[in-house]
């Protein structure tokens, strides 16, 4: 199918006698060399090798593009290669032509090192307005091993439909019921044994508490599990009608297909099986509950799965119609998802229904989106998400979903935008249009300001994020931890009242000029906007950077361990530990490995953790300096972040940041904590926290201590 929508030609590069037609070859030693391999059960497959130490080589093709228009840009690899980065190794490069020359920077992938098996580089790209041809490239960049080059795509598509609503404030995620806590999960399938939900459910809940079930089996033995998967196209012979279904699910959660609902609801619900082959196919949130968690309305991400014939990707619907709607509102099914596709025929028609039951709940969707292999955009990431959400096992605390803006000026009308929907949220900047600002300054905590009155004088808290270009995580994180700051009741913020208070809050949300994140790796020296540490007159109190790194793990990083700094050596891993910095079932690497080895990637449930490091040379440039000088203090919190997957991991990576901003900040004041867990949770010599509950210590609390700790 994709063979149809492709612009490339010979993609599979198994056409020319000693070449691959349409293709240019270019290196930049003699040691760097390719070969082609034939088979005659398979396609062609080209391999790039590097025997030399960062060695570079390239096929490139050009072709021609509509000025304005998106495209999908993605290459089928494997390989095993040595490069000191994620600029080496393998990787695509897209090249802007403007009369046959390069016109602006390229746009790169982030490099792959390793991937036994193949994986699709994934990315998108917009054609400049005034370019109408690109150089697509695929190879290795400073590395040293060999590539294997499967095919090559670059497909046309109307835009990317991924959307996000930043400014949307939803629910704290532990004030939503949840009708069961699942501990035990049953999947009933013909192929339960070898499906890969079933060893990825074993992952997240433990091998021992999932059971697989043969359909013929159901009736036998029963269900004795919290939820059952019914994912096959028919229910088992022991599910004769809807009657039955739902007293399956009167005390567990239930999950079926949409065929084989349809087959159980009769004439009123048919489906219609959509195939799309230039770009995944997304569900769009249009009703809000625990399912959706980390979500707001009318978000819209990817939920397909691909077709292994034809390339392209598919999605089941049910069809909208006057019976089928009679039929939801008859029986309680609520659409929680609809379809977003390239065609209006095709989108806002159901894709997960829900029925609440007596102690549980009856859901219609399809799980093989959750099944799928992830390319480096990460897709499967998401729908796991909202199959774990319906089995109550994330913790979302304040990370919500981001597709990233497509340039600067939208995120700052963003900002200013916000200022105007909810008072306490103050944007400071030039009396200019959104375009023409260079520097941008959030304030919380100046509520005297409302009233016309004078602002008290008060220590700043002040948080910079986007210190390199595209710095999503870092962005997006301090976003929504000063988002909360203002909520409205009845979910208003636990500790905004004693923290505006005592501190003024101030937010340089773009230390660097943005670009944008599509699956591209970021600029290595973005345009640095002006740092300023006067903020209304007030002494500060700390800087706090908030960066993210191509690393799983999460650091904050301070100058000293002794003095005002040992606080955090001494508390901050013991508030995580119990606090917790949200809990993901996600598709990622061992702590402390980069993002290059594709093997190293599995799913895995285990909790982010937290070093805290103590680096004396790491606050060494003049903004750091000065604020030292002042007295303030200086520290750095770092996050994960991926330039390929962050829309998938988005939720994840934007809790982590801005629950340890909330961490690192609460202990400015004494100690804060909100518990977003399910369950109680205790601090050493502190009263227990109940859910949606903060633990506010006051920073002279004889149980802090912290003029008596010396570290270092």
């Amino acid at each position: 199918m994709t063979d149809n929508v492709n612009i490339l030609r010979n993609a599979d590069f198994a056409l020319g006698k000693t070449a691959p037609r349409n293709w240019l070859w270019d290196c930049d030693r003699r040691s760097t060399t390719w070969s082609r391999e034939s088979h005659d059960d398979g396609p062609a497959v080209l391999t790039v090798s590097g025997e030399e130490s960062a060695a570079t080589g390239y096929f490139s093709q050009t072709v021609r593009c509509k000025p304005g228009l998106y495209y999908r840009v993605e290459a089928t690899v494997s390989g095993d290669l040595r490069s000191a980065d994620e600029s080496g190794g393998i990787i695509i490069v897209v090249q802007p032509l403007l009369d046959d020359h390069p016109h602006g920077a390229p746009l790169v992938t982030p490099g792959v090192h390793r991937a036994t098996e193949p994986i699709d580089i994934r990315a998108y790209f917009q054609a400049p307005d005034d370019v109408r041809t690109v150089s697509v490239s695929v190879g290795i960049a400073t590395a040293t091993g060999t590539a294997r080059i499967h095919e090559v795509r670059f497909i046309e598509i109307i835009e990317p439909d991924e959307q996000s609503h930043m400014m949307a404030i939803p629910p704290p995620a532990v004030s939503v019921d949840v009708p069961r806590r699942v501990k035990t999960v049953a999947v009933c399938s013909e192929t339960a044994s070898t499906r890969p939900i079933t060893q990825r459910l074993s992952e997240c809940f433990g091998g021992r508490n999932v059971r697989t079930l043969a359909p013929s089996e159901l009736s036998r033995v029963g269900v004795v599990a919290d939820a059952l998967l019914l994912p096959d196209a028919r229910a088992p012979k022991a599910i004769r009608s809807l009657a039955a279904l739902r007293n399956l699910a009167a005390d567990r959660i239930v999950i079926i297909s949409l065929p084989a609902f349809a087959r159980l609801a009769g004439d009123a619900i048919k489906i219609r099986r959509i195939k799309q082959p230039d770009d995944p196919i997304h569900a769009k949130v249009v009703f809000g509950n625990f399912v959706t968690r980390g979500f707001a309305l009318q978000d819209v991400f990817a939920y397909a799965w691909s077709d292994a014939k034809t390339g392209g990707f598919v999605q089941n619907q049910i069809r909208c119609s006057a019976q089928q709607k009679a039929f939801q509102e008859r029986h309680g099914f609520a659409t929680i998802l609809a379809s977003m596709c390239d065609q209006d025929a095709t989108s806002d028609r159901p894709i997960c229904l829900y029925k609440e039951t007596g102690a549980g709940g009856l859901f219609v969707l399809d799980i093989e989106p959750a099944e799928g292999d992830a390319s480096t955009f990460g897709e499967p990431g998401l729908a796991m998400h909202v199959l774990l959400n319906i089995l109550d096992r994330n913790q979302v605390g304040l990370g919500q979903y981001v597709v990233p803006v497509e340039n600067e000026l939208r995120l700052r009308f963003t900002l200013r935008e916000m200022a105007v929907r909810f008072s306490g949220f103050f944007v400071h900047d030039d009396d200019v249009p959104a375009d023409e600002v260079t520097h941008q300054l959030v304030t919380v905590g100046g509520e005297d300001q409302m009233y016309g009155l004078p602002l008290k004088p008060k220590p700043v808290v002040l948080v910079r994020s986007g210190l390199s270009g595209g710095d999503a995580e870092s962005v997006y994180g301090a976003f929504f931890w000063f988002k909360q700051l203002v909520r409205m009741a009845p979910h208003v913020c636990p500790y905004v009242q004693p923290l505006t208070s005592r501190f003024r809050f101030a937010w340089i949300p773009l230390a660097a000029s943005w670009e944008q994140r599509t699956g591209f790796r970021r600029s290595n020296t973005p345009q640095q906007h002006p740092t300023s540490l006067d903020v209304e007159d007030n002494d500060l109190a700390v800087l706090i950077d908030v960066v993210s790194r191509p690393i799983e793990r999460a650091r904050v990083v301070i100058p000293r361990g002794d003095g005002p700094y040992a606080r955090y050596v001494q508390w901050l891993d013991r508030i995580v530990s119990s606090f917790g910095l949200g809990s993901y079932f996600r598709f990622a690497v061992d702590p402390g490995e980069d993002f290059c080895d594709r093997d190293r990637f599995r799913w895995r449930a285990d909790g982010a953790a937290l070093e805290v490091v103590v680096d004396p040379g790491g606050f060494d440039d003049d903004v750091h300096r000065g604020a030292i000088a002042g007295g303030g203090q200086v520290v750095r919190i770092e996050v994960p972040g991926g330039d390929g997957d962050f829309a998938a991991r988005s939720i994840e990576r934007t809790d982590q940041a801005a629950m340890l901003l909330e961490y690192v900040i609460g202990l400015q004041y004494g100690l804060v904590a909100v518990n977003r867990r399910r369950r109680v949770v205790t601090l050493d010599g502190f009263a227990p926290v109940n859910p949606g509950e903060a633990l506010i210590v006051e920073e002279a609390d004889a149980l802090l201590d912290f003029e008596a700790v010396r570290v270092g």
